[in-house]
Parts: C-alpha cells; sequence; structure tokens
C-alpha cells in the first residue's frame, strides 16, 4: 500500500463515482432501419441505423449523458432531414414550406434550421426556383393573373425581390393571350345577360383571376362584349319572364315597376324593357 493511501477513501470513491450505463441490447424497431437501444437492461432512446453504423453501437459498449444526447442530437436531425426529403419528394417546395411541415411534425428550431441550410447547400430548397416553375404552372395551366400568383408566392414565404423575379417567367403577351380565353368563356355563358352586365362580368373576372387594368382594357379591346339587337332583346326576355313570374303575387303598376327597375340594373335599354312591358300586358289582356 502506498504510503498515506487510505483503503476506506478508496472505497468510498469508488462507490460515489457515477457509474457509466451500457447498452444492453439493441432492438430492431418495425420500421425499417430504425432501432432501439437499452442501457443497462432499461429502454433508453431511439436510433437510426445510418447512426449505428456510423458510431459502431454495440451490446457492451458505454454511453455517458452527453454521448447520448449527441446521439439524440444527430437522430433528430436525420429525421427531420429524411422527413423532409420525403416531402420533397411529391414536389417542389418553399423553404416556408419544408419549415413550416418539419414544425408542424414537432421538431425542434434548431433542427429545423440545421435542415433547411443543409437542403439549400444541396439545391433540393431554392425559392427562385420554386417561383419561376409556380409563375409558369400558373400561366400555362391555371390561366391566373400575376397579381393572384404574386400573392400566392407572398404566402409561400418569398420575398418581394424573388417573386419580382420569378414573374419574368410570365410574359405581357401571355397575360393578354389567357385574358382574353378567360374573357371568351364568360362570353359563352352571358347568353341572358345584356351587353353592359356582359363586359362587366368580363371585368369582374379578369380582376378576380389577378390581370391589372392594363391588361383588362386590351382584353376588353380584343372580344366583342355588345351583342345585336336581336340577342340583347332575347336576354332581357329570358331575364324578364323569370322576373315576371319571380313577382306573380304582385299586381298591377307595382309590378311592372318592379320587373322595370330589375331589368335596368341588369343593363338593359329603357326602350327593350318598354317593348318587354308592353307585350306582357298584352298577354295578360288577352
Amino acid at each position: 500500500m502506498k504510503k498515506g493511501t487510505n483503503p476506506m477513501n478508496e472505497k468510498k470513491n469508488q462507490e460515489t463515482t457515477p457509474k457509466i450505463p451500457v447498452i444492453t441490447k439493441i432492438e430492431a424497431q418495425k420500421r425499417s432501419e430504425r432501432y432501439n437501444i437499452y442501457l443497462d437492461g432499461e429502454y433508453a432512446f431511439p436510433i437510426d441505423e445510418a447512426i449505428l453504423v456510423k458510431y459502431v453501437l454495440h451490446k457492451g459498449m458505454e454511453v455517458t449523458k452527453s454521448f447520448q444526447k449527441e446521439l439524440e442530437t444527430e437522430d433528430g436531425l436525420r429525421k427531420a432531414y429524411n422527413r423532409a426529403l420525403n416531402y420533397l419528394n411529391y414536389g417542389l417546395r418553399s423553404e416556408k414550406e419544408v419549415r413550416d411541415d418539419l414544425v408542424k411534425h414537432e421538431f425542434t428550431i434548431e433542427t429545423v434550421m440545421s435542415v433547411i441550410e443543409k437542403l439549400k447547400e444541396q439545391k433540393y430548397i431554392d425559392d427562385l426556383v420554386y417561383g419561376e416553375s409556380y409563375t409558369r404552372t400558373g400561366a400555362n395551366i391555371g390561366g391566373k393573373g400575376p397579381i393572384v400568383i404574386k400573392q400566392e408566392l407572398k404566402r409561400k414565404g418569398l420575398d418581394d425581390a424573388t417573386i419580382v423575379k420569378a414573374l419574368e417567367q410570365y410574359p405581357f403577351e401571355q397575360m393578354v393571350e389567357n385574358g382574353v380565353a378567360i374573357g371568351a368563356k364568360v362570353l359563352r355563358r352571358t347568353s341572358e345577360h345584356s351587353s353592359r352586365e356582359t363586359r362587366h362580368k368580363v371585368q369582374q373576372t379578369l380582376m378576380q383571376k389577378g390581370f391589372s387594368s392594363e391588361v383588362i382594357s386590351i382584353v376588353l379591346e380584343n372580344i366583342d362584349t355588345v351583342k345585336d339587337d336581336e340577342d340583347e332583346y332575347e336576354a332581357l326576355k329570358k331575364q324578364g319572364e323569370k322576373l315576371w313570374r319571380k313577382n306573380e303575387r304582385i299586381k298591377g303598376f307595382k309590378k311592372i315597376q318592379k320587373v322595370k327597375t330589375s331589368l335596368f340594373q341588369k343593363g338593359f335599354a329603357g326602350d327593350l324593357i318598354n317593348q318587354f312591358i308592353e307585350e306582357k300586358e298584352l298577354e295578360e289582356d288577352e
């Protein structure tokens, strides 16, 4: 025994020194490439196969608290990264969409930001590429106007400079072409409307679709919203008959005024309205 050494103190030190947990079992989960780690006979934490291999985890290996925390942190990063890749597998996503999805699945902010940076470095996330693709799709398939596309890209988390650059994929000529096509569809659905209401509906539809006033003006110059007298009167008669039946319980002057007012509000000319009223009065007198 060394001089000055107290056997009782050595034994005491050994008893107070924390015992480092040891891996006693590595159990495969039902999910592919996932494992459960047991320390000293108790379940401790799950781990990905790649991390298991990387650190050569095995039965009998000591795992300190700091080492366990390192393993769990790396496992969280890998789970988040795999989750993001799976999410991206269904199509292009903006940075905000990926971030929101990871947060929704309860990954920590630190983990989320680390994964986002890695994905950006690998070019799996690129808001400009996303914005350009989204713009082309909206213009070519959705027939959307640039204002709506801009609003949608804003909601997707793209900044203003990126949106401006992305919208370069939508040339002005195509905006006009899309506007004319939409206007033509509206015309086919307005056989019962007056010329004035037809023009208003075209304008309203194009505004809702996100086209600028400049594009709308050009579209209206390129489509004919004005009906000839015969078609205008046929449209009036269809509307007028519905109004006449709707107000059948009302009699006399009050009924006539109500129908006249409604037809005028729908954009029909006064002389045509009077012609219709005269015809209805003659019918009722027969």
